[in-house]
């Protein structure tokens, strides 16, 4: 069973712990749109990650075997030590590079998506990581950290990483000394000018405080805004990883310069060809409304509950992957993928939302018919999926009013 299945029940209790308290510290820290629309990019890289990650997994292993310059012994407390030190060493330059490498940048800028801070922007995480985010730890396998250690110790790092994405912790004293903090990762997914582009760190600070990369939140300054200058503005978590890619692509057909054809992708963050489009200026992050379209309470109770079956659906698959064949798990990442999408589109499209609904339903019946075919032991949860449409659409249908006003945030 994969680790992560341990680790989504953690993860959904402590949000749950944070919205009960941003409910009664009266502050306006989440909304539901934005938090589904963070969690939907992460369940589609963990599902995603069953196949890509092989990609990662096979590089790292066959770098280590063929070019490992000594072999250290997993067994040795210090060479865990030291990997772990050297892995969020070598996660600081991924990170960094991740905002000043156009290519680089597409992918993570899915996890800088989101206009709220909090723990559901932790589990906003790009699918598109496997490309390039594994060169920056071929030092790790060529002196020889064997792949056990290499992968441990950056899940590790990864799950450190959850806790910092909260505004409910303010200044740790002497800890923000050296370790990467709320404090300081909340100046890291700031859009405000002073606090653009700083504190890559994982979990030590000390390579921003030694790159002169950190900079700290100033309670004086004016209040932090999250998210990317050149904002999403959709609940699609599809085209959240794609949308930048897409951008690439279209001004490199654009421009009439070989050159910029080809280089474009591996320029400084934001470059565009000179014949394509202008320089990109700082936007006024000030007069900017974040993305919220209104939604009436019925349909966000509806899409809450659509979306709490869908983290069931893909922690079922988390669980049972390693002993499906291969066409199962594709099918599932597929549908389960297509499920978010709708589920986003009905928030972002609600006069759409039958029709988004019907084709959802449809797609799964169809998957679950085939997988009933292929794996006669599925059979039963046709029965679940006719009652589940059959309830969800006649409360659509019944109960939905656009007209009612939106809740957007958790407020007192």
């Amino acid at each position: 069973m994969d680790t992560i299945v341990y680790a989504i029940p953690v993860f959904m209790v402590m949000i749950a712990i944070e919205i009960v308290a941003t409910i009664i510290r009266k502050k306006d820290y989440y909304r539901l749109n934005d938090a589904i629309n963070s969690l939907s990019a992460g369940m589609m890289s963990i599902t995603s990650g069953i196949i890509l990650k092989i990609v990662e997994v096979t590089i790292y292993t066959g770098i280590f075997s063929l070019v490992a310059l000594i072999e250290f012994n997993s067994s040795d407390l210090w060479v865990w030590l030291v990997a772990f030190v050297f892995y969020d060493f070598c996660y600081y330059w991924t990170h960094r590079m991740g905002h000043e490498i156009n290519i680089l940048w597409a992918a993570h800028a899915v996890h800088h998506q989101s206009e709220e801070y909090n723990l559901t922007t932790a589990l906003r995480q790009t699918s598109s990581r496997f490309i390039l985010g594994w060169l920056f730890y071929i030092p790790m396998a060529v002196i020889g950290i064997p792949p056990l250690v290499f992968f441990t110790v950056g899940l590790i790092n990864l799950l450190y990483q959850f806790w910092v994405h909260t505004r409910h912790i303010h200044k740790l004293g002497w800890y923000e000394n050296f370790f990467v903090t709320p404090s300081n990762h909340r100046v890291h997914h700031a859009k405000n000018r002073k606090y653009l582009d700083k504190n890559y760190g994982g979990v030590f600070i000390i390579w921003d405080r030694f790159f002169g990369t950190f900079q700290e939140e100033d309670e004086n300054y004016e209040a932090i805004r999250y998210g990317t200058l050149k904002p999403l503005r959709s609940w699609n978590p599809f085209w959240a990883n794609l949308h930048l890619y897409s951008d690439m692509w279209k001004d490199a057909k654009a421009t009439k310069s070989w050159k910029d054809k080809f280089t474009l992708w591996f320029r400084k963050t934001g470059y565009r060809p000179a014949d394509v489009a202008a320089p990109m200026k700082m936007p006024d992050i000030h007069g900017y409304q974040n993305f919220d379209p209104a939604l009436s309470r019925f349909r966000q109770i509806y899409v809450g509950v659509q979306f709490f079956l869908l983290i069931i659906g893909t922690t079922a698959l988390m669980a049972v992957y390693h002993t499906t064949p291969t066409w199962f798990d594709t099918l599932w990442i597929v549908v389960l993928g297509i499920n978010l999408v709708m589920n986003g589109s009905v928030m972002e499209k609600p006069n759409q939302a039958m029709k988004l609904e019907c084709l959802r339903f449809g797609i799964t019946a169809i998957a679950l018919a085939v997988t009933t075919t292929l794996m006669p032991v599925a059979s039963i949860v046709w029965v679940g999926l006719v009652m589940l449409t059959a309830v969800s659409l006649t409360c659509l249908r019944r109960f939905s009013n656009t007209s009612e006003p939106t809740t957007a945030a958790i407020e007192s």
